[in-house]
């Protein structure tokens, strides 16, 4: 990898930090948005590194399908929770 190639790269994820940085404030307020916007701006760094159309739009969309299924993640996780808490012995 030449030094200008690096420099890009560098540049790339900086500009990616940049844009997740709001996100990642707002996670303890609304942890499902900050989730899907952090993933959105992933695949659109993805897609930024790539001269490939191919790899452009795939990352595009598997970063669209992930962020469409954060909120049925967060779903499961609270439902696992909570069944853990439940299942704890009463106290006599």
């Amino acid at each position: 990898m030449d030094f200008a190639t690096l420099l890009q790269k560098i540049s790339t994820g900086a500009q990616i930090a940049q844009v997740i940085t709001p996100a990642l404030q707002q996670y303890s307020t609304d942890h499902v948005a900050a989730t899907q916007e952090v993933l959105q701006a992933l695949g659109a760094g993805v897609a930024a590194e790539s001269s490939d159309t191919t790899v452009q739009q795939d990352s595009m969309a598997a970063a669209q399908l992930a962020s469409s299924l954060v909120p049925l993640a967060f779903t499961l996780f609270s439902l696992f929770k909570k069944k853990t808490a439940a299942a704890a012995p009463a106290k006599l």
